[in-house]
């Protein structure tokens, strides 16, 4: 596997770096598919063409991967939050609505909205899951909305 690794590193790390979006993303794809490559025994017996196409094919997979991931994540996450607007009302008085909240519903609302944070940004500040973070957000504005 030692000669495997030598013979081959330069050029994963190449394609690596050509797929990835920064530098430590490379690196993670080609750690990656190293410990893949743990687990397929006759891979050392592969001529160097066969071996150097599995580990392309590896890396570009989890990248694939990785990107999916992420998008369905952003997509989900976005989805989840519920949006305020306080359209008419001043700061006095968007300020007055707030203070009718409990405590922790007003900080995760001001929070999201005027400082600008994300549910699992908020949810790692206050120790919370992001799910909970999103469903105590739902339930302050589902009160502010009641309260127009």
């Amino acid at each position: 596997m030692e000669r495997t690794f030598n013979d081959l590193n330069k050029d994963l790390l190449r394609f690596a770096c050509s797929i990835a979006r920064h530098e430590q993303e490379a690196f993670d794809l080609m750690q990656d598919a190293w410990e893949k490559s743990l687990h397929v025994n006759e891979l050392s017996s592969w001529p160097y063409h066969k071996q150097k196409a599995w580990f392309y094919r590896v890396m570009k997979n989890a990248l694939i991967d990785t990107r999916r991931k992420q998008k369905r994540e952003s997509a989900l996450a976005d989805l989840d939050e519920p949006v305020f607007i306080a359209y008419g009302f001043s700061a006095f008085e968007t300020t007055e609505l707030l203070q009718a909240l409990p405590t922790k519903q007003r900080e995760i609302v001001f929070k999201r909205y005027w400082i600008g944070l994300s549910s699992n940004e908020i949810g790692a500040e206050l120790n919370l899951p992001a799910s909970t973070v999103r469903y105590q957000l739902a339930q302050a504005i589902q009160k502010l909305r009641e309260q127009f």
